[in-house]
């Protein structure tokens, strides 16, 4: 579900070839089930672009801000890494087991 999700784009209408390259992107874990992401990446057709994302009660939900100009952007998110279980209205939880081989 979408708490909060505002986006404003504003982009080039005379880029004919829709560039993206992607120059990177580190994470790591917050705590338990919790963990943080950065990307910085290049899409051609973008002038400017702002957004603020924050969702809750679906697969990996947390909150995502991001900027651009000129093509170059950075965003940040912190999300859950687990997924939601629509059905019960939680989280669902996964025991893992080891296999002896």
């Amino acid at each position: 579900m979408n708490i909060v999700n505002i986006r404003i784009e504003l982009k080039n209408p005379f880029d004919t070839w829709d560039y993206f390259n992607n120059f990177g992107c580190v994470s790591g874990v917050l705590f338990a089930h919790k963990a943080w992401e950065l990307e910085h990446s290049y899409y051609s057709p973008l002038l400017f672009d702002f957004e603020v994302r924050w969702t809750r009660g679906q697969d990996h939900a947390g909150i995502e801000i991001g900027a651009g100009i000129l093509g170059y952007g950075i965003s940040f998110r912190i999300y859950d890494t687990r997924h939601w279980n629509h059905m019960e209205n939680c989280w669902e939880t996964h025991e893992h087991s080891e296999t002896n081989g």
